[in-house]
């Protein structure tokens, strides 16, 4: 009987080994956009402050809307927003909009991360609905976001990178949404919803 049970935690162990070398909590949800070429240093490490980041061409020709806000806590630092789209698919609905930092206490050469644009925080942008009196968030669950890293996704000072994120399809047919991307900066009004 002691043979057994000893076998049988030896299994447990060997299982649990093996199976924890495959978390899937670092995975992209299957429908969210590709962070593939939006940043060499998204899914390695964050580089040094000042290294230069080498980042691939971000199309910023289809930007809808553009706005700029302050660096909490960096008077000088600016970030400049454009809004790209709002697509619904199925049961989720993808927000993506360019980041572009113009950080005047940085070198032209240094890595800025989205964690960094948005005064070392993740951003929280929120869609609102005024007719509805609804606001949509992104969708999350316990130490998982369905959104761009916005520690490990970085460019370089006054390079555009992407930050996308997924949020649940509306509920009452919305043609466009406010979305509030940080408290500091007025809103983006009226952004249609393509489908």
């Amino acid at each position: 009987m002691k043979r057994s049970l000893a076998l049988c935690a030896a299994g447990i162990l060997a299982l649990s080994a093996i199976t924890g070398c495959t978390s899937s909590t670092d995975e992209a949800p299957s429908n969210a956009p590709s962070t593939e070429g939006t940043s060499a240093s998204a899914t390695t490490q964050a580089p040094s402050a000042e290294s230069k980041t080498p980042t691939a061409a971000v199309d910023t020709s289809n930007v809808i809307a553009t706005k700029e806000f302050t660096v909490p806590g960096h008077k000088d630092d600016k970030v400049t927003v454009g809004i790209q789209s709002l697509k619904v698919e199925g049961k989720t609905m993808t927000l993506q909009y360019v980041l572009t930092p113009d950080f005047a206490s940085a070198s032209d050469s240094a890595a800025i991360s989205i964690y960094d644009m948005f005064g070392n925080s993740s951003p929280r942008t929120t869609l609102v609905d005024r007719e509805n009196l609804k606001e949509y968030s992104v969708i999350s669950d316990v130490g998982r976001t369905w959104a761009a890293d916005s520690v490990r996704t970085s460019t370089a000072n006054h390079e555009p990178v992407i930050w996308w994120g997924v949020y649940a399809a509306p509920e009452d047919g919305n043609e466009s949404f406010d979305i509030r991307v940080i408290d500091s900066m007025a809103e983006f009004t009226d952004v249609p919803v393509t489908r």
